[in-house]
């Protein structure tokens, strides 16, 4: 399943800016990096059902070992 253009940069950001599995991210972080816009909403969900990201709370985005995994295999 191809990933949106939103959740691919998503992972990109990821790859910039927190290069290991595990890493934390706030919904407020993404906010200033990509705007308000509903579409990161989205894409989070996108990447939630695919295992790339886990979501502990409203506020955090975590990313998977699968996520990580997908960063370096240039999904993103």
């Amino acid at each position: 399943m191809p990933l949106s253009e939103t959740a691919r940069e998503i992972l990109e950001f990821f790859r910039e800016t927190h290069r290991k599995p595990g890493a934390r991210m706030t919904m407020a972080t993404l906010d200033v990096h990509f705007g308000t816009d509903p579409a990161v909403a989205v894409a989070i969900s996108e990447l939630k059902q695919l295992g790339y990201v886990t979501v502990p709370d409203a506020e955090t985005v975590e990313l998977t070992d699968l996520g990580f995994d997908a960063i370096h295999r240039g999904v993103a």
